[in-house]
């Protein structure tokens, strides 16, 4: 006995074409050359079989060609055919595919038959297409996301979960606003503000007073006078995130009342990417101006004392400095021209499969130069009194450059589904050069000094770790492993001073600090962290934690 619903299915078929006809399997070939389609083409809605609900996105396919087309926002389709035999496949996930065979006959007629004939009808709107859910693949979906800790969205939702008060930013919002290293960063957020020399103030508490981590584990400064490493050392080009905590942490060292900084680098992304860029600029009142400078070395190299001079006794000293070139710089200066600041920068990432397990490899590489003139600047100071008297008053002219040089290599490998393991490079190199022209008076001696002075400074920090994270049932375990090497170079501080004679003569002042000198000043520190850190989800509201981490320090330090 015939169905209602097959004879409705037979007379949508019937009613698609103007003079609609049932094609024979014989007619149903391949066809052999490729004409206009008839009218508007074969059109229609498609919708689920069981809530009637039009399916936003649903595919169809010619089969055997890369032709076809997908629904709109209402369920409707549109496909163009020419005369021949075609085979539809109708697709949208978590669906049984429908499968269709239409004949266009070269008059315009033609026929549309399916597998199923409960899977179409004609209405009003054209052929309509009901598509079954395929429960068997819902039971079997897996949906799965990888956080994206560089965007705002991500973070917010850290800050929300987190067991206490956090503060942080991302890569994609640094790059809105246009920051670009990690003190910059950390200026931004509330609470937090950065000294003239680049001190970390929290609720004016100073630098002793708080922590900087690296991915979660311990870095060391390169400066004997900060217990904070530079922030500046980091640039925006290879930062994911930075987290800020102003309040104590199980889960951190009890060495800080301040804030603690974790400065989270790039990893491995879900997308391959390839990036490069260049830019330059200047500061208006040192561009086209003179730049002065002492005999030395370019920032790219650290200039280095004479090996003996540095083993050689006391006594012998003296004698050894007049004979030999231990600096291998003089106190000449010279004026040159102004460069303009040259930035660049580029990162590269990828994921490569290896077997059944993925390879995400990510490198990024800056470089930043620039150059800073300020004329006509003075420092004056006081007696610490009721009358506060002045002390000293200097007018300045200061020449300075920098370099700063960063990249960053990080290979994430998964081991299955849930476990994987990540090696982290970074490397950092921040150089600055400092010319000093002054003159002015010391009151509290009574004199009237001229002289020039040049700094130079070496920062360079090398951190390499080891890190993996694994789930097993109830358990959450993350390790990491970090070894760094920092260094802080100050290779020739040069001075030389005139006192001013009632005539105006010069003359070399030898009579304390202010005197014509020059210094050397090495420290160097390895550290070595190991940190593992245990999670035991109880149920969905209750969890356990514990860890353990162990630090080893070597510092040296030589003038």
């Amino acid at each position: 006995m015939i169905s209602r619903r097959f004879i409705a299915a037979v007379a949508a078929a019937l009613s698609l074409f103007p003079a609609g006809v049932m094609a024979s399997d014989t007619d149903r070939q391949e066809s052999s050359g490729i004409v206009p389609a008839l009218q508007d083409g074969l059109r229609g809605v498609v919708t689920d079989m069981v809530t009637g609900e039009p399916l936003i996105g649903a595919g169809i396919l010619i089969e055997g060609t890369t032709e076809g087309t997908v629904t709109d926002v209402d369920g409707s389709y549109v496909l163009a055919l020419p005369e021949g035999t075609h085979s539809l496949s109708v697709s949208y996930i978590g669906y049984l595919t429908v499968n269709l065979a239409v004949t266009v006959n070269p008059d315009g007629t033609g026929t549309v038959r399916a597998s199923d004939d409960t899977s179409i009808s004609m209405t009003d709107s054209g052929l309509m297409i009901y598509m079954a859910p395929d429960s068997e693949a819902l039971a079997d979906a897996v949906v799965t996301a990888r956080k994206n800790l560089e965007s705002l969205q991500a973070l917010q939702n850290e800050r929300i979960q987190s067991g206490f008060a956090i503060e942080n930013m991302g890569a994609r919002e640094m790059s809105i606003k246009g920051i670009s290293n990690a003190q910059e960063s950390v200026a931004k957020l509330s609470g937090i503000s950065i000294a003239s020399a680049g001190q970390l103030i929290v609720r004016g508490l100073g630098d002793r007073y708080s922590t900087t981590t690296l991915n979660g584990l311990p870095i060391a400064s390169p400066n004997p006078d900060n217990k904070l490493i530079p922030l500046d050392i980091f640039p925006a080009s290879t930062i994911q995130n930075i987290t800020v905590s102003k309040v104590y942490e199980a889960s951190s060292f009890a060495d800080y009342s301040g804030a603690h900084v974790d400065i989270s680098t790039k990893e491995g992304q879900s997308e391959n990417f390839f990036n490069v860029s260049f830019s330059t600029g200047g500061y208006f009142h040192t561009l086209g101006r003179s730049f002065y400078r002492m005999d030395g070395h370019s920032l790219f190299t650290t200039p280095r004392l004479d090996p003996t001079a540095e083993n050689i006794s006391y006594g012998d000293y003296p004698a050894y400095s007049r004979s030999h070139k231990m600096f291998k710089t003089t106190f000449q200066t010279s004026r040159r021209g102004v460069r303009p600041d040259l930035n660049g920068s580029f990162g590269w990432g990828r994921n490569f499969n290896v077997g059944d397990q993925t390879l995400s490899v990510l490198a990024s590489a800056s470089i930043k130069s620039g150059q800073e003139t300020k004329t006509d600047a003075f420092y004056r100071t006081y007696e610490a009194s009721s009358e506060g008297m002045m002390q000293s008053n200097y007018d300045y002219d200061s020449y300075s450059e920098k370099l700063d040089i960063a990249a960053l290599v990080d290979i994430d490998y998964t081991l299955r589904e849930h476990d994987n393991i990540g090696l982290t490079a970074f490397f950092a190199r921040n150089a600055s050069d400092t010319f000093l022209d002054r003159q002015g008076q010391d009151f509290h001696e009574g004199y009237d000094l001229v002289g020039v002075n040049q700094v130079s400074h070496f920062y360079m920090l090398q951190n390499y770790q080891l890190s993996g994270h694994h789930e097993i049932d109830d358990w959450n375990i993350d390790w990491g492993a970090s070894y760094s090497l920092t260094s802080s170079d100050e290779p020739d501080r040069r001075q030389v001073m005139f006192s001013r004679g009632d005539d105006g003569s010069l003359h070399f002042f030898d009579l304390n600090q202010q005197e014509t000198q020059r210094y050397f000043g090495s420290l160097a520190e390895n550290e070595l962290v190991a940190d593992i850190k245990a999670t035991w989800e109880i149920n969905d509201q209750d969890r356990l934690r514990f860890g353990l981490t162990a630090k080893d320090k070597v510092r040296k330090f030589r003038t």
